[in-house]
């Protein structure tokens, strides 16, 4: 309501007052005159109307100039105006007439206006956005989506290519061909045959652990649906992408597990050596599946970085035209029958090409979650320890480091590329 609004408000109150104090005149003067009843009575009532009619446009005008101060000061709007207001135009009128005198008795009305204002219990500003609320203090409860955001974990896909086997001892044990005389061959009569000569061996993987431990309150526990979603969803794959690496790359030196790429072959054939004009990264997976082949091998997967497999798809020739070699994929995700899978856990530049049937993944234990209240202080803080673990081998047998090539695009290009005089 604006400035002209009020002066009109004020002068119908000074009206209402010049009417009120010129029925109280003529009261005054009929009473002097000793006029009848009925005279009297009828002024009386006019003056009545005229004191409510004042007291109604001043309580208006003291309503209005406060609102106005109010925001003018920026003063927050109280969440229960929309009830006062009701409850003295409604709630106590009904009293008055007798439609609301029960004990716990209720009145009907409707709440208008900016529907932020539901938002607190105690005050709000009118223009407060739903950023800014108090959620502890919230009378509708926000929506809040299933789940934790969170950035992606690397997917433990090579954990799926491998053998897997299950052992209930600490050490897996075979036996290696380790020499072999080959003495066979056509033999004249009364001729003497050739001998052959073998060598075995005995080998053994140890049964080494992978585990991890978080500290968790009493109280995240008492939420154990919760916890148990996030173990789920965290620890499970933590020892998983663990049980991974040492798969793809452990030393073989307790703890660690005799991973792939530490007994692996280099790419070391000649028989493609200076044959393959402007080799590319197909190319260098062609030439480790034929060096695997040459040793007897059936080829089935090749690990590489995400970014190498996107260049091999994205290579062109000089016309824009893209470049997929007949012995690809239309898509490029096989070369020569062996699936290409990118994994974060190869580094860019490096190929890993193998028969990975070959190698065999032993689980002495699965993953094991426990819960420990012994450690440390953890009684005084009301904590527990959580650990996850797994045990497992890997069997590596040393006549198959022929199965894999585990080496650099570059070394395979150079090797492979034609010689031009």
């Amino acid at each position: 309501m604006n400035e002209k609004e009020i002066k009109a408000l004020t002068d119908q109150i000074a009206e209402e007052v010049k009417k009120f104090n010129t029925a109280t005149e003529a009261l005054k003067a009929e009473i002097a005159k000793k006029a009848p009843q009925e005279k009297i009575e009828e002024l009386v009532n006019k003056a009545n109307a005229g004191e409510l009619s004042i007291k109604k446009l001043s309580d208006q005008l003291d309503a209005i100039q406060l609102e106005m101060k109010d925001r003018n000061l920026g003063k927050p709007v109280s969440l229960f105006a929309d009830f006062e207001k009701a409850w003295k135009e409604k709630g106590q009128k009904e009293i008055l007439e007798g439609k609301n005198l029960k004990p716990g008795g209720n009145f009907v009305f409707e709440l208008k206006g900016d529907p932020r204002m539901l938002l607190k219990v105690s005050t709000i500003d009118t223009y407060t956005e739903l950023s800014d609320s108090s959620l502890a203090n919230a009378v509708i409860v926000p929506m809040r989506t299933p789940g934790v955001e969170k950035l992606p974990d690397r997917q433990p896909l090579m954990l799926d290519v491998v053998q897997r086997g299950t052992t209930n001892s600490n050490r897996v044990t075979w036996v290696e061909r380790s020499a072999r005389t080959a003495g066979a061959a056509a033999v004249a009569e009364e001729g003497q045959y050739a001998q052959s000569d073998m060598t075995y061996i005995q080998k053994a993987a140890e049964v080494e652990k992978i585990g991890t431990h978080l500290k968790v309150t009493n109280e995240a526990l008492e939420d154990w649906d919760e916890m148990l979603t996030q173990i789920q969803n965290e620890l499970f794959p933590m020892v998983e992408r663990a049980l991974e690496t040492q798969l793809y790359e452990g030393n073989g030196t307790s703890p660690q597990l005799d991973g792939i790429t530490h007994t692996a072959s280099a790419y070391a054939s000649t028989s493609l050596n200076g044959k393959v004009p402007k080799p590319n990264n197909f190319d260098a997976i062609r030439a480790a599946a034929n060096q695997i082949i040459e040793y007897g091998y059936i080829p089935t997967y090749a690990f590489m970085a995400p970014s190498d497999v996107a260049l091999m798809e994205l290579a062109k020739d000089d016309n824009g035209q893209y470049l997929i070699p007949p012995f690809a994929s239309v898509n490029g995700t096989q070369v020569a029958g062996v699936k290409v899978v990118p994994s974060t856990l190869i580094t860019a530049g490096d190929v890993l090409v193998g028969d990975f049937s070959r190698v065999t993944l032993y689980i002495k234990r699965g993953i094991e979650v426990k819960i420990w209240d012994q450690d440390s202080t953890d009684p005084e803080y009301d904590l527990k320890t959580v650990t996850a673990s797994v045990r497992a081998a890997v069997k590596f047998p040393a006549p198959h480091l022929y199965a894999f090539v585990y080496d650099t695009f570059a070394d395979i290009k150079s090797a492979i590329e034609e010689v031009v005089a």
